[in-house]
């Protein structure tokens, strides 16, 4: 064995505003983004942010809805979730406070990701609802600052959104084919 110190690369946002490609830094970590996600990935994403979308303007909430923008968290930690709303002041940039709601939708590339670090980092910046959602089992995990639960399928999850005083209503049948 070499006695040799190993080095560990700790990664600041002023490196990772060089990169080319996709990336993502947590806690100093550069980690790639894989290729684009499968149809079933996509499709949820697509029909979650329509209904989102559809909401947010019938009852005219000061929100946005971010399909691919990062989410700078610290000096060393950027994330981009597969989804966000943001409500209030809107991002002319990225994003550099919590948004009110964040969603990832898991893929064998991400899975362990979306599971550990991106729900601890959620919960440590009081992120109010974290949802987590899979497009194989047709479930999805909703976390909150009381902790997690997993909806029944057969009943709308209901999200007050506080800074905004707004409520949305998701649909979980009309996610998953």
């Amino acid at each position: 064995m070499s006695t040799a110190p190993r080095y560990i690369p700790h990664y600041t946002l002023e490196d990772y505003a060089q990169w080319e490609g996709d990336w993502e830094l947590i806690d100093g970590v550069a980690i790639a983004m894989g290729p684009s996600p499968f149809g079933p990935h996509e499709r949820v994403i697509s029909r979650l942010s329509f209904q989102i979308q559809t909401q947010i303007q019938q009852h005219r909430c000061p929100c946005e809805v971010y399909t691919n923008l990062d989410w700078i968290i610290a000096d060393d930690t950027v994330i981009r979730p597969d989804l966000m709303v943001v409500c209030g002041d809107q991002p002319e940039k990225h994003l550099q406070r919590s948004p009110d709601l964040v969603v990832e939708v898991l893929s064998d590339s991400t899975r362990g990701r979306d599971l550990t670090a991106k729900r601890t980092l959620c919960r440590e910046n009081n992120v109010p609802h974290y949802l987590i959602i899979d497009p194989t089992d047709k479930t999805i995990e909703h976390v909150t600052d009381a902790g997690s639960d997993r909806p029944r399928l057969d009943r709308a999850l209901d999200l007050s959104l506080a800074t905004a005083d707004c409520q949305l209503t998701i649909d979980p049948q009309r996610l998953f084919d």
